[in-house]
């Protein structure tokens, strides 16, 4: 995932924060790091790069009904909406009066809010709450590098490094949607062939486009007519991430509750792969939304993320029911110094020097590096053997990748300890 490619370096974060190819960079956060404390009652103290006065509310949908929520949240929405008139933040900015809803198919339900400490706290001794989270800043995974064309699509469809043809069945992600939770999507480029929409957006007061360059990047890696994996995928975005790369956690529920209620609506499940090259601090109710989507019939792929640290103290890499890949370098099939590592991790795919879709004309390209660069590679593969094989559940995907994976013989060189050692295939060794 990358911000503006002009000024990446200066504007990524560490990805919980996001981490570097090199070195860390600096919190694209950092500011509100140093001002801001978790509150003891959060089911996340030890959370960084938190959105002062945020909060995500999850309830007890297990033991009250539909109904009792409704009216829970909507007494909540009166107080904050009555409450944050003249409440400010430590900054002296006025907390807001939104509030938004999230309701999945299994009866997840959550609400996202602004206030102060002490209604925040009461909310959480409320019997119809199971939890409140301090809500997260996520970023985009991915780190501008030098533009010159990397043997992704190369690699995933032969055992060894070195070959120099992509080989592919050209059925290739017919009959699938993926949705790429990320920055947008620059619909009207060349190599969409116009299979690519921008279905929703979470940034209030943002254009309805990619205005960064990550989620296009990520799009022509999935489903791109040279570039992509599955050529013939619809491509749906959803903008949960601004110009700079940037969101909250909020943000990516928005965008989570939009393709489970889309998926049911077009009654395309099993039939739907879902891409999410983003990340931030481990958070429970990410990781229960994308378990919610799992159960809806969402296949979801997820970037391991950048801070050479183990994945699972990040969201969301570490959601149980979600493909989490780490990246290599496809000219080596060394593990990429920066990419997240552990138990967590299903897969490695090409995440160093990968070209794809920029934004700069509907001609754009752009080469990028980072677990955001895997992570669609996979996504991409995902959409492909459900097309071809007619796979139809995130568990099911997950094991036919590793099996294709096996019969390579290929393995990740310099490997951390503890992680797999999988690389992403396509069966035409």
């Amino acid at each position: 995932m990358a911000p503006k490619f002009s000024t990446l370096l200066t504007s990524l974060l560490s990805l919980a924060p996001l981490g570097a190819l090199a070195g860390p960079l600096p919190s694209f956060h950092s500011s509100v790091e140093s001002v801001s404390k978790v509150s003891a009652f959060v089911s996340n103290p030890n959370a960084k790069n938190i959105v002062p006065n945020s909060y995500i509310v999850v309830y007890n949908s297990s033991s009250f009904t539909t109904d009792d929520i409704d009216a829970q949240e909507a007494s909540i929405r009166t107080t904050i909406q009555k409450r944050n008139l003249s409440k400010r933040d430590a900054s002296g900015r006025l907390l807001s009066t939104r509030i938004r809803s999230f309701s999945m198919a299994n009866g997840w339900r959550a609400t996202a809010m602004e206030s102060d400490e002490d209604f925040a706290s009461q909310v959480n001794q409320m019997d119809m709450v199971s939890y409140v989270e301090a809500n997260q800043y996520v970023q985009v995974s991915a780190l501008v590098a030098q533009a010159n064309a990397p043997p992704g699509l190369v690699r995933i469809s032969h055992a060894d490094v070195g070959k120099d043809s992509y080989v592919f069945d050209n059925s290739s992600g017919q009959g699938i949607t993926a949705y790429v939770v990320d920055t947008g999507i620059l619909t009207t480029h060349e190599e969409f062939q116009g299979r690519a929409t921008l279905a929703f957006n979470a940034i209030e007061g943002s254009a309805n486009t990619d205005e960064n360059g990550h989620g296009s990047h990520v799009s022509g890696t999935i489903g791109g007519a040279t570039f992509g994996v599955a050529k013939n995928v619809k491509l749906v975005g959803v903008k949960v991430l601004d110009a700079s790369g940037g969101g909250t956690n909020a943000d990516v529920l928005d965008g989570l509750n939009f393709v489970e209620s889309d998926v049911q609506d077009k009654k395309i499940q099993g039939k739907a792969v879902m891409n999410m090259s983003l990340g931030g601090g481990l958070s429970q109710a990410i990781n229960k939304a994308i378990e919610a989507l799992v159960d809806a019939g969402v296949v979801p792929v997820v970037a391991a993320g950048n801070e050479a640290q183990d994945a699972a103290n990040t969201s969301p890499a570490s959601a149980p029911n979600a493909i989490t890949v780490g990246a290599l370098d496809a000219t080596t099939d060394e593990r990429a110094d920066f990419s997240n590592f552990g138990d967590v991790v299903d897969i490695y795919a090409p995440g160093v020097d990968v070209l794809s879709v920029g934004i700069k004309s509907n001609t754009d390209t752009e080469t990028l590096s980072g677990t955001s660069m895997a992570s669609p590679h996979v996504a991409g593969l995902a959409a492909y053997l459900m097309s071809l094989e007619d796979l139809t559940t995130a568990a099911g995907v997950a094991q036919r990748m590793k099996s294709l994976a096996a019969a390579t013989g290929a393995t990740v060189v310099k490997n951390v300890r503890g992680t797999t050692s999988a690389i992403a295939n396509n069966g035409n060794l």
